[in-house]
């Protein structure tokens, strides 16, 4: 569900609009959604119900949506730190976003959030994916820690 074309490092990005506005268009771009707008609004309204700013600088905004086609995770660095409402009132660099489609079998937006959040508890994890600037191992690292059980 992570691969490649959906990791973006060091981005220049401004507000966390910007983020779900970037996360909508390549989401589009990349064949996992249907309508950027939709995905956009999906987001966005996921934001307005609360926040999805976790702590240490991290945020995971994500929607369940009848514009996504296919499950998948994307991570993003920013350059700068970005306000968003979070638990600790840390400001975000490190943003994973999940997308499902409205319709998914077993609830898997529910267990993906879980197990991402569940990694993003451990200092070992954030360590390792603040501090690595290379895609495949990041992609290999991250995919490998999601499928643990």
């Amino acid at each position: 569900m992570l691969d490649e074309k959906n990791v973006f490092l060091n981005v220049e990005i401004d507000t966390k609009n910007d983020v779900l506005k970037f996360l909508a268009k390549k989401a589009v771009e990349n064949g996992i959604a249907k309508n950027e707008e939709g995905v956009f609004k999906d987001l966005l309204a996921r934001e307005t119900d609360y926040s999805t700013g976790i702590q240490d600088g991290f945020a995971i905004p994500h929607a369940k949506s009848s514009n996504v086609i296919k499950p998948s995770i994307f991570y993003i660095t920013t350059k700068k730190e970005l306000k968003w409402e979070t638990l600790d009132g840390s400001k975000v660099r490190y943003i994973f976003s999940l997308m499902v489609p409205e319709q998914n079998e077993n609830n898997v937006h529910l267990m993906m959030l879980s197990k991402l959040a569940t990694c993003l508890m451990e200092d070992d994890f954030k360590k390792e994916i603040i501090s690595s600037e290379d895609k495949n191992s990041l992609i290999k690292y991250i995919s490998k820690k999601m499928e643990e059980e």
